[in-house]
């Protein structure tokens, strides 16, 4: 019988202050690059933009300083304050807010929003995946562009199929076990960290991650019903149409004029 598994915190809660190490080899310069030129082949030039899931502000900052007006969104606390204390180092001007996709209320209207690193992936079913693009919807100036990446988990593993790899950083070690459940088209990543705090001694803490292998159809539909018009789909980091076999995928849609 398997052992039930149960999250030490909310999601990134405990992770917050190693996330950054995790994602050490993670190009964001080369993300916002790529942004300007899904922009550029769109003829858009926002000037204020959102970065919805913004973790630790890893992903907001270059927008930033390349002089854009910028803003970030997460749902983790500990994550917005390890971003607001990067933007205050850099002296940049960016508003970060505490929300969830699914009740998501903002202060003014953007030009472009950003979500990466599978953020829609971890909303779980249909009816909530529509209100989240319903309110980015709304949080839009019309002719905005959401540019988001959506990951297609059902596409790398089979059914049944676990793994398990470990990673050890100076600090840390770092172990994940993941699985697919092609029934519920949910994969699985369940992380547990072993942080040296002092010598010989260290702390566990563990959390659960869930992502829903979306059908690009169905999105492009809810897209589409949320007041959107879906300008392209692309292999992520590349120009082209998307095809049924690419695993990661980058959607542009702009909000309805």
């Amino acid at each position: 019988m398997t052992p039930e598994w149960k999250n030490d915190s909310e999601p990134y809660g405990s992770f917050a202050e190693i996330y950054d190490q995790i994602m050490c080899s993670v190009d964001y310069d080369g993300w916002a690059d790529y942004v300007e030129d899904l922009l550029n082949k769109n003829s858009k030039e926002p000037l204020e933009v959102v970065d919805l899931a913004c973790g630790t502000g890893s992903s907001t900052l270059p927008f930033a300083h390349r002089g854009y007006l910028a803003a970030g969104v997460d749902i983790s606390e500990r994550m917005l304050k390890l971003a607001r204390q990067k933007s205050a180092q850099d002296n940049l001007q960016v508003g970060f807010f505490q929300q969830d996709l699914r009740h998501l209320i903002l202060p003014k209207r953007f030009d472009l929003a950003l979500l990466f690193q599978d953020g829609l992936n971890y909303i779980l079913n249909e009816e909530e995946l529509y209100l989240a693009l319903n309110n980015i919807n709304k949080i839009l100036n019309p002719g905005g562009l959401f540019i988001f990446d959506l990951t297609r988990p059902g596409l790398r593993y089979s059914r049944g199929r676990e793994s398990t790899c470990s990673a050890e950083f100076e600090e840390f070690i770092l172990i994940m076990e993941s699985s697919y459940r092609a029934d519920e088209e949910l994969w699985s990543a369940r992380l547990t960290v072993f942080q040296e705090i002092d010598n010989g001694l260290y702390r566990r803490y563990r959390e659960e991650h869930l992502e829903k292998d979306y059908d690009p159809e169905l999105v492009t539909r809810l897209l589409e019903q949320a007041g959107f018009i879906v300008c392209g789909i692309h292999p992520s980091f590349r120009f082209e149409q998307a095809k049924t076999t690419d695993q990661k995928l980058t959607f542009v849609a702009e909000k309805k004029s």
